[in-house]
């Protein structure tokens, strides 16, 4: 058998696996990402946030303090992902908004949408009880609290909402004019990192700063704070879809009053020669 033919048996191969058995593989694929970030999220809020003392003094005792070293490392976290040999076969979502997102950009098959979700709620729970089981009792205690979010006293949820809504927009705009752009579109896990490390650090201890449904859903139902939970699951997916809506209609637009190029001019035909 020629280098060709196998090469072409493996392509038709690819081709024969049912849809639903790749749906099934990616959405394991981000189940697996999706418990692995929120695991490194326990562990981080664990040593972190969850040795806090404000009683020592000193900046560094400080819930800002501490958020300068969560939100870099969460933005890693999330970049690293996305640049992963299993993200770079799922797109690395890992947030449910953003598998909304990216369905609504043409990247991901419609098909793929509830199992993707699915897998990152799943996953989201499975990764904070691995914290548990890691990290024992600690991680029940009140300064941990199974790494939940909660808002700083006073926010209502319909402030949490509007920034929950207005950070997920900002977040899809930019990955989805990266992700239509040959020379940005490398640069999108780093845009989307550094995106979610600046969002931790401006609203990190005033609305909670996720603006991701899986980050909250696990450690909220371990938590037993599910009161602003609807606000965390709904309010990133709406800033994500309007996103959507507005960058579609400026692509929709650029590509509607696109110049078309002229057509070549036709060479005159040889006369033959006397």
């Amino acid at each position: 058998m020629t280098r060709a033919s196998m090469k072409a048996g493996a392509v038709k191969g690819a081709s024969a696996t049912p849809p639903w058995r790749r749906t099934l593989h990616s959405a394991l694929l981000e189940l697996a990402l999706t418990a692995a970030m929120l695991f490194v999220v326990a562990t981080t809020v664990r040593w972190l946030l969850g040795t806090l003392d404000p009683a020592n003094g000193g900046w560094w005792n400080t819930p800002e303090g501490r958020l300068l070293a969560v939100a870099p490392l969460s933005g890693c976290t999330v970049t690293a992902v996305m640049l992963s040999p299993w993200g770079k076969v799922t797109g690395g979502h890992i947030n449910p908004a953003i598998t909304l997102a990216m369905w609504r950009y043409g990247r991901t098959p419609g098909r793929d949408v509830v199992p993707f979700i699915a897998g990152q709620l799943v996953g989201s729970l499975l990764g904070i009880a691995a914290g548990r089981l890691v990290w024992g009792p600690v991680f029940a205690s009140p300064a941990v609290d199974f790494a939940v979010i909660r808002p700083a006293p006073g926010w209502s949820w319909a402030v949490v909402a509007m920034i929950e809504t207005a950070t997920m927009f900002v977040i899809v705009a930019v990955a989805g004019i990266s992700v239509s752009s040959r020379r940005l579109g490398p640069f999108t896990p780093w845009a989307v990192g550094t995106m979610i490390a600046a969002q931790i650090i401006a609203f990190g201890t005033l609305s909670g700063g996720i603006a991701n449904p899986a980050r909250e859903f696990g450690p909220a139902v371990f938590a037993g704070a599910p009161s602003l939970l609807p606000v965390y699951l709904l309010a990133p997916p709406l800033g994500a879809l309007a996103a959507t809506v507005v960058v579609n209609g400026i692509n929709s637009r650029r590509r509607t009053t696109a110049p078309v190029p002229a057509p070549a001019a036709k060479e005159p035909a040889p006369t033959s020669q006397p």
